[in-house]
């Protein structure tokens, strides 16, 4: 049996919009081959300031604070908050640049200063306030993150994270198989406490999302899984069962946490959910290649608050305007045209 990959994200653009997941997943290429393909890569990678806000502070804990946690070092806060700062700027350079665009600049050789927001690619509009502030909240939170309050009742997330008896930051190879799918979720931190494990999400947004507690499940299944394949073969008992994995949710811009149930029926639930809709990922492709792909097959959905929001609105019009076929310079007139009308408001 051949098996699927899956995976949050798809899950969550599959329940939004099947147009959306025919642009961000079979149709988006990150070549320059075909413009087309590398325009929905980029509109995929596109960030709006809020998300790009919360990618930085998510960068910075994942690949400066948390390692220094792994040696048993404390980082110092406040050279890391300069140098989330400093990165951010770099980053809006990048992009207010265009340089994303360019086929002769590497994503590989630019590294961590690669970003596509959406103020530069689709013209969206803001203020320089705006900017200011972003800058401001990535410096106070990277401050003040080892004095927030931990899983741990009378912790700070410094003093937790140093009494873990292992961290496992950013832990993307973990992975469980179920029914021939391949379930791969993003993990941002496992934090092991014996033979206990804390498997933590951290939230970067403003917004209430239900789709983070199925991630964390889905971490959690895979954290479980990970955990019990371990002991087995260093033949340690007893095994690592339900009881010994707990969920948290961290909002990293108010500094508070919330825990997720993880038992029986949330694990069986949220695994037959990423199964049941596989399945619709596989009627929808059918496994044919993207040019014996129909884009007319991938219907639109009819809500106007999910379009509003999505990366892909305004491609997703101009190859209905263009009979479904792509003209970069009438996309570049159309987004151009977007703007003015923006303004107009």
């Amino acid at each position: 049996m051949t098996t699927k990959d899956w995976n949050i994200s798809k899950l969550q653009v599959l329940r939004q919009c099947h147009r959306k997941f025919y642009f961000a997943y079979e149709t988006a290429m990150h070549t320059f081959t075909n413009p087309y393909r590398r325009k929905a890569y980029e509109l995929l990678k596109m960030k709006t300031l809020k998300m790009w806000q919360g990618s930085i502070i998510d960068w910075m804990i994942t690949k400066e604070i948390l390692p220094a946690y792994v040696d048993r070092k404390i980082p110092d806060y406040e050279v890391i908050a300069k140098r989330g700062v400093d990165l951010a700027k770099r980053q809006f350079e990048f992009s207010k640049n265009r340089f994303y665009h360019a086929n002769n600049i590497s994503r590989l050789e630019v590294g961590a200063d690669w970003a596509i927001l959406d103020i530069h690619e689709s013209l969206t509009p803001f203020q320089e306030i705006e900017l200011i502030e972003i800058y401001a909240t990535i410096e106070k939170v990277l401050i003040d993150f080892p004095t927030y309050e931990s899983p741990v009742f009378g912790k700070s997330m410094e003093q937790y994270l140093l009494s873990a008896r292992f961290l496992r930051p950013d832990a993307k190879q973990m992975k469980y198989e179920y029914g021939g799918v391949k379930v791969q979720p993003q993990i941002d931190l496992i934090s092991y406490m014996g033979k206990s494990m804390h498997v933590i999400d951290w939230k970067v947004s403003e917004r209430d999302d239900a789709d983070y507690s199925r991630q964390l499940l889905l971490a959690g299944i895979v954290a479980l899984g990970f955990s019990r394949q371990k002991y087995r073969q260093e033949k340690w008992l007893p095994l690592p069962t339900l009881k010994d994995v707990r969920l948290f949710e961290f909002n990293l811009l108010s500094g508070k946490h919330k825990e997720h149930v993880f038992n029986k029926d949330a694990v069986a639930n949220a695994l037959d959910t990423v199964y049941l809709l596989s399945d619709d990922q596989e009627e929808l492709s059918q496994s044919k290649s993207w040019e014996n792909l129909d884009i007319n097959e991938y219907e639109r959905t009819n809500k106007v608050s999910t379009c509003a929001v999505c990366n892909f609105k305004n491609l997703c019009k101009h190859v209905i305007l263009n009979g479904l076929n792509y003209d970069e310079a009438k996309y570049l007139k159309l987004v151009q045209n977007q703007k003015l009308e923006n303004f107009a408001v």
